[in-house]
């Protein structure tokens, strides 16, 4: 302890005032206060030194950091660093409840998330919006996923702005595929969908060129990942219109691409909510209606069957006899 204090009077005495105006500044921007008197006696100066010193550090804040100011509080005799915020407390709790809304991360990597965001919040408002999110992140039950997700959607940003070509392993979830298979191939886009984060990748062999790019879940890849030394741009014949596909993509790219039209008994917004592009084209007397739109054959029939009966399929035949026979298997296992 003697040993520390001998270097911090050598540090003082060696730099002098730029020493001190740069711990009193850190020292406020981690949230801890100083008392003037206390600091001219640890420091061996007046008064003006001290004063001159916080004249700097606000010079520094105002071209600096303008969100944040040193202000005196009288009650407790200190300085202390006040947060304006860049962001309001309302729209932070936005932000954080519609994260925690996804579900789509580990619990720890929610609280990392939740602690960067209210680092934008100003220093009297963090604890509110700490209090409103206390409920809902005490009963916060992720899906089953990784607990390196942040990290992962990292690694895939850098390879997408790199033209990155990697190698890679899945656990697919599909029927009929390996559990475990490699591929080769160019991360195109991120996107996120119903608690989970998907890649958009162009494969460099791939036996179905109709399926290609493809879309994979982020968490469903083995890490490490290895990443080749050259970069690869995507033929312009073979690039995609990637709004258009997340457009007509419900969950995965899987399918062929169709245009359908269907009959609906339920709130119409809800289908149109979910299925982007998609219009209604006539109005029944019944109170149901007509909706056209263009989507992904088996992201079709995920939507179509979980609307129970309020839907009915009209066209294409192909997508009329699917759901026929999806549903007579449904029913075949109540039959057993």
């Amino acid at each position: 302890m003697d040993d520390e204090l001998e270097d911090e009077e050598k540090r003082i005495k060696e730099y002098g005032s730029r020493y001190r105006i740069v711990e009193l500044l850190l020292q406020l921007l981690s949230g801890e206060t100083f008392n003037l008197e206390e600091s001219m006696k640890h420091y061996g100066v007046k008064k003006k030194a001290i004063q001159l010193d916080l004249k700097y550090m606000r010079f520094l804040l105002d071209r600096y950091m303008p969100d944040r100011k040193i202000v005196y509080d009288v009650r407790d005799q200190v300085y202390r660093v006040e947060n304006e915020g860049q962001i309001t407390s309302a729209e932070a709790l936005t932000i954080l409840k519609m994260v925690i809304g996804t579900r789509a991360f580990s619990k720890s990597e929610l609280e990392k998330i939740e602690e960067e965001v209210l680092n934008f919040v100003s220093f009297s408002e963090q604890s509110s919006v700490k209090t409103l999110l206390s409920t809902t992140l005490g009963k916060y039950y992720p899906v089953k996923t990784q607990d390196d997700l942040v990290e992962r959607i990292d690694e895939f940003s850098n390879w997408i702005l790199k033209h990155k070509i990697i190698e890679f392993t899945y656990r697919s979830s599909r029927d009929g595929s390996n559990s475990d298979k490699t591929f080769v191939g160019t991360p195109i886009n991120l996107y996120f969908d119903t608690s989970f984060y998907y890649v958009m990748i162009y494969l460099m062999e791939d036996g179905d060129d109709k399926d290609n790019p493809r879309v994979f879940r982020i968490d469903r890849f083995d890490f490490p990942i290895k990443e080749k030394r050259k970069s690869y741009n995507i033929p312009f014949s073979k690039k995609v219109d990637e709004g258009e596909v997340l457009k007509k993509t419900y969950l995965l790219k899987m399918g062929n691409d169709v245009n359908y039209t269907f009959q609906y008994w339920n709130y119409p917004q809800t289908a149109l909510d979910k299925l982007p592009g998609s219009k209604i084209v006539e109005t029944k007397d019944d109170g149901s209606v007509i909706i056209k739109g263009e989507i992904f054959s088996e992201g079709a029939l995920l939507w179509i069957l979980s609307q129970g009966d309020g839907l009915k399929v009209l066209g294409p035949e192909s997508l009329v006899k699917e759901v026929k026979t999806r549903l007579k298997k449904a029913v075949e296992l109540y039959d057993k």
